[in-house]
């Protein structure tokens, strides 16, 4: 697992970092009425988990990093939300859910076949009749690791308290649909910076398609952004729903 899934001070600065909602927006739309049951699929530090629980749902939300859900139970003060440190193979199989969702390109640490189709089986044996199941993964077509280079970083993000952290990147590999780089975190306040080694699979919408029929669930949807276009080979995104395929 990353250093940015386990490193407590990584924790710790993920939401000053990851402040966009463009993706949690989307999938909001898409969910049916509250009360309805959603999990959430590498739920990092809970901030659509309890936004989703405020609205009125019923939320699980389930992350493989002890660090990150830590957090996000401590951030739910009301205990709104049944968290989980795992996988959703790991929940109980009489669970069932209206809709799944996995934001945050999460998708893409799944590097092997065997690991989505396992995903794929777990969330469909959890879905209701009419259920449905969210996630987006970046383009490969547009290639967007070009801009992953400490040329184009951000500018530093502001933690509060006069501190700062810079974050850089800097390619280091790419093999076949998987792209190995590194993240540099550098505090304004400390000398040693923290590195962050990650591989993310950038899949074609057929290597999802297949996959995904051979575990029971159906392509149903797909766009190409979070303004709703149809997915193109130009598109930044492959913004997938699934739904149970009988």
């Amino acid at each position: 697992m990353d250093a940015l899934y386990q490193n407590q001070k990584l924790v710790e600065v993920y939401d000053a970092i990851n402040q966009s909602r463009e993706d949690f927006d989307f999938y909001i739309a898409e969910l049916p009425n509250p009360p309805a049951a959603v999990l959430d699929i590498g739920c990092g530090t809970g901030t659509f988990a309890l936004d989703l629980a405020n609205r009125g749902y019923d939320v699980t939300a389930v992350d493989p990093a002890p660090n990150m859900i830590a957090l996000a139970a401590q951030k739910d003060t009301g205990r709104s939300v049944t968290w989980v440190t795992g996988s959703v193979a790991d929940l109980d199989m009489d669970m069932k859910f209206n809709a799944a969702v996995m934001t945050g390109h999460a998708f893409q640490c799944l590097l092997e076949d065997i690991e989505i189709s396992s995903l794929f089986e777990a969330v469909e044996h959890r879905l209701c009749h009419a259920g449905s199941f969210w996630f987006e993964t970046r383009n490969r077509d547009v290639r967007p690791w070009l801009r992953w280079t400490p040329e184009y970083a951000a500018p530093p993000f502001d933690l509060g308290g006069g501190r700062t952290v810079q974050v850089t990147h800097t390619l280091l590999s790419v093999n076949e649909d998987c792209v190995t780089f590194e993240e540099r975190y550098d505090f304004n306040d400390e000398s040693e910076a923290l590195i962050s080694r990650s591989t993310l699979r950038f899949p074609d919408l057929d290597d999802i398609e297949k996959l995904a029929r051979t575990s029971g669930l159906i392509v149903s949807e797909v766009f190409g952004n979070w303004q709703r276009e149809p997915f193109t080979p130009d598109s930044p995104e492959i913004i997938v729903q699934l739904r149970k395929a009988a």
